[in-house]
């Protein structure tokens, strides 16, 4: 699309001089008659005017684009009186002029009866802040600096920036009333113009043709492409708000383009999803799929200039959907840098602060739904690949999306029964934030067991009752018995997620175990036991994790990949079970289970070879035959050796039960044919040596077991 020249800058302004030049060189008194002045016409002297020119400091740019959030602010104002006439509300909201608004952010909300999702609070229950007023919380909460343009550019300044000195109205109220006045000046002065601009060196500079490796669609075809996204996929994860997307697209294809490169990335982003949810709605969609991979380039490249320039919402939401589309592709790699960016973008424009003053009820939905999306990413990854999350649970306090959504964003209906998913995705990444503190974070592995006990109880209780809030008629088994719908794949999913958060309790009762912290002879205390049945119910949740299987088998390639992690750690929870209790009823079951999964990530391997799922293969397929080694021999103890043969199968490692044969890989396998036992190699010595990558997964949440436990963890003597 080509870029319509830019008209002059500025608009010369001319001023009308009040005395001619002769009674400005005579210094005497001019009426300012034209064309010839009273003392000129008595005495017949020439008369002359030489009037001022004055450059606007207003651009021509900057005004429409003022003149446009103008006609924005009072359409957003007329649909709230709407509202408000309709279902009326205690809400009050500060009108902002268009500019630049410094103030500081309090926490003014919309729903007072919203509580504050905290990582100590269970969903559902009321936290401890509700209990307080709201002036007193307004009063205990740091100020913050904020600085918003009018074209939508913010940036957040926390207190210990030392910005919000001029802005904070308890420094005011403790400063005399004469030196008020001054820091409002201050204030006034520092808030006449966008004091951060973007410096770019001219060298990382481009141009609009660099960035575009696939032009933008037409208008009407674009336009479609939008509304598809917005049926779809942004209506179980409202990633951006539908006016706000469509004002995107006309602005793009107007006279005045919007260049800025967090538009590009999320209008391309947007495109993007349309063009995937066609190529797998398709049967011959490899057109579709080029194209879809083009706008991911299209984005892509200006990665760099998102980065260096002002943020803005548009950005946080690009590189969210960027994260969101790489989750369903064999590299995972590039969802872990894009949401981790996505959430130190959203800090730098305060989305984990309840700003309310200046924003309209859409835009300040619009924002918890934003930050709530990086929150789900950040929580799901940390705990996935056993990391640092990036926000942490103790700062931030905005409030969890809206129960009854204005526009109905985030709520699945089946048969006739709805819910609010997005809400209950936003709820289950605080239980995963706790789940991850009580599991691999260092804070709980110097704590005793009993204190860890009672924080994985409360884990576990905090996701019984998150499940409970969800009907059964949302169960798998259920949502695809009836009609197919897009619903289905985000639905499995979040059960999928469920069972194996659950699962990861195991990893508790592995670091407790007693072997590791006293002597094997001591009797069981109750904390054992206790410790013990809670083994016994994770175990039971990687179990029904993989008896998900038949139904993801329905589901395209791309939410395959987006599910594998899930199936991977429950075969190792249920092959270490087998190990450890090889005599138990269930292990047979157990094993058959473990070998499904095997096979289903040996036909997924097919479709792509050569990623890390080779890796992960070769890891499973090793514990499967290792659960297998441990049944045999509790056959032979109990009747008479097997066979010379009967081990063959489990000897050779490069061909399953089925016969079928396993994908090359261009790694170094000689561990495998090597007297090694994953599950007793505790410092996984053999993984540092025999891989040059290492994995993109946490192989705490892989072998099910800590990384070098302490054995005097718990002990008091």
């Amino acid at each position: 699309m080509e870029v319509m020249p830019r008209r002059p800058s500025r608009v010369e302004k001319s001023r009308p001089a009040k005395a001619c030049n002769t009674c400005r060189r005579k210094k005497v008194k001019c009426d300012g008659k034209r064309p010839t002045c009273s003392s000129c016409m008595i005495f017949n002297l020439p008369c002359g005017f030489e009037d001022a020119g004055k450059n606007s400091s207003r651009t021509r740019k900057t005004y429409v684009e003022e003149l446009e959030q103008r006609i924005k602010d009072m359409e957003d104002q007329l649909q709230q009186l709407r509202q408000s006439e309709k279902s009326p509300r205690q809400t009050t909201q500060d009108c902002q002029s268009p500019g630049i608004a410094a103030s500081p952010i309090r926490n003014d909300r919309v729903d007072h009866a919203e509580p504050r999702a905290e990582g100590h609070i269970l969903p559902g229950s009321k936290s401890p802040d509700d209990e307080v007023p709201q002036s007193e919380r307004e009063t205990c909460n740091p100020p913050s600096y904020f600085l918003r343009m009018h074209d939508g550019k913010m940036r957040f300044f926390g207190a210990s920036a030392g910005l919000d000195v001029h802005n904070s109205e308890e420094a005011n109220r403790r400063m005399p009333k004469k030196s008020n006045v001054g820091w409002e000046c201050v204030a006034r002065r520092s808030a006449s113009k966008w004091p951060l601009t973007n410096w770019i060196p001219r060298i990382l500079q481009d141009s609009f043709e660099y960035r575009t490796t696939l032009p933008l669609p037409p208008r009407e075809a674009t336009l479609t492409l939008v509304t598809e996204f917005l049926t779809n996929f942004n209506h179980t994860v409202p990633l951006v708000d539908d006016t706000s997307l469509r004002r995107l697209v006309e602005k793009q294809f107007s006279w005045n383009p919007d260049d800025s490169p967090s538009s590009w990335v999320l209008l391309n982003v947007v495109i993007a999803f349309s063009y995937r949810e066609r190529a797998q709605a398709s049967f011959d969609a490899s057109g579709d799929w080029q194209r879809s991979l083009g706008h991911v380039r299209n984005a892509l490249n200006v990665l760099v200039d998102l980065f260096m320039c002002n943020a803005d919402l548009a950005a946080v939401q690009g590189l969210l959907g960027l994260a969101l589309y790489f989750q369903g592709t064999p590299n995972a790699q590039a969802q872990f840098m894009l949401a981790a960016s996505a959430m130190r973008l959203s800090h730098s424009i305060g989305l984990h602060r309840n700003a309310t003053s200046g924003f309209t009820p859409a835009e300040i939905e619009e924002r918890r739904r934003t930050f709530w999306i990086s929150f789900i990413l950040d929580a799901e990854i940390s705990l996935r690949v056993g990391r640092p999350p990036v926000q942490d649970m103790e700062d931030y306090n905005t409030p969890l999306p809206a129960k009854s959504p204005h526009d109905g964003r985030g709520i699945i209906s089946i048969n006739g029964i709805s819910i609010n998913f997005f809400r209950l995705l936003a709820e289950f990444a605080t239980l995963q934030r706790r789940t991850y503190r009580c599991i691999v974070s260092a804070v709980m592995s110097r704590q005793s067991k009993e204190t860890a006990l009672k924080s994985a109880q409360a884990c576990e209780e905090g996701l019984l009752s998150w499940r409970s809030s969800i009907p059964d008629s949302f169960r798998a088994e259920h949502v695809f018995a009836s009609k197919p719908n897009h619903f289905n794949k985000h639905l499995l999913r979040l059960q999928l997620a469920y069972h194996s958060c659950y699962a990861n309790l195991r990893q508790f009762s592995i670091l407790t175990s007693p072997f590791l912290t006293k002597n094997p002879q001591e009797p069981p205390t109750d904390v054992d036991k206790d410790i013990k049945e809670l083994c016994l119910r994770a175990i039971d949740s990687a179990r029904s994790a993989l008896s998900l299987l038949p139904y993801i088998r329905l589901l395209v390639s791309n939410c395959r990949w987006n599910v594998l992690y899930f199936f991977s750690a429950a075969c190792v929870t249920l092959s270490s079970e087998i190990r450890s209790h090889s005599t138990h009823q269930r292990s047979k079951d157990d094993l058959a289970l473990i070998h499904e999964a095997t096979a289903f990530l040996m036909d997924v391997s097919d479709e792509e070879p050569g990623t890390f799922i080779d890796f992960i293969l070769d890891v499973c397929s090793d514990i499967e035959d290792s659960a297998r080694r441990g049944i045999q021999q509790v056959r032979s103890d109990n009747d008479q050796p097997p066979s010379q043969g009967a081990n063959e199968g489990i000897a050779d490692m490069n061909i399953d039960l089925g016969g079928r044969q396993r994908p090359a890989n261009n790694s170094d396998n000689s561990f495998l044919n090597s007297e090694v036992d994953l599950l007793n190699d505790v410092n996984l010595n053999y993984i540092n040596t025999q891989w040059q990558i290492p994995p993109l997964w946490n192989w705490q949440d892989i072998l099910g077991m800590p990384l070098s436990p302490d054995p005097n963890r718990g002990r008091t003597d």
